[in-house]
């Protein structure tokens, strides 16, 4: 069946996208993260962003980050090798977050998606990753 599937997609319009050493073209390779990536992320993520409940406020995890990054980058390459993520990872706190104008109307809130600040580092690791290859 996934023969079948794969036969099936056509081929790509251009060759932009490189291709690793020793990899059929139709693999997709995510490679080891590093500690440093872990910390470069790290310093990028904004000390005012709210995080959720219970959650490392970002401020600790910049003052921590030569400490934590290579606890990080050691359970994102397990994530990876695995193929599992956390469940508690993939969750998001919701709360509203009030527009403007009369407080007692539901239609003046809107809803703010709150992430782990540990996701947004997997997240952005591996979407920088994804995307390198497109530019």
């Amino acid at each position: 069946m996934g023969k079948h599937i794969a036969n099936s997609i056509p081929p790509p319009l251009s060759n932009k996208y490189p291709v690793a050493c020793n990899v059929p073209d139709q693999s997709f390779v995510l490679h080891e993260t590093f500690p440093e990536e872990a910390e470069a992320v790290i310093n990028m993520l904004l000390e005012w962003k709210s995080v959720r409940m219970n959650d490392i406020p970002i401020r600790v995890l910049k003052f921590c980050k030569s400490v934590l990054s290579p606890f990080l980058a050691q359970t994102f390459n397990l994530c990876i090798r695995k193929g599992t993520y956390h469940k508690r990872s993939k969750c998001a706190q919701v709360v509203p977050t009030h527009k403007g104008w009369q407080k007692d109307l539901c239609n003046n809130y809107r809803p703010i998606s709150l992430l782990s600040p540990i996701n947004k580092i997997f997240e952005t690791i591996h979407h920088s990753r994804l995307y390198s290859y497109i530019e």
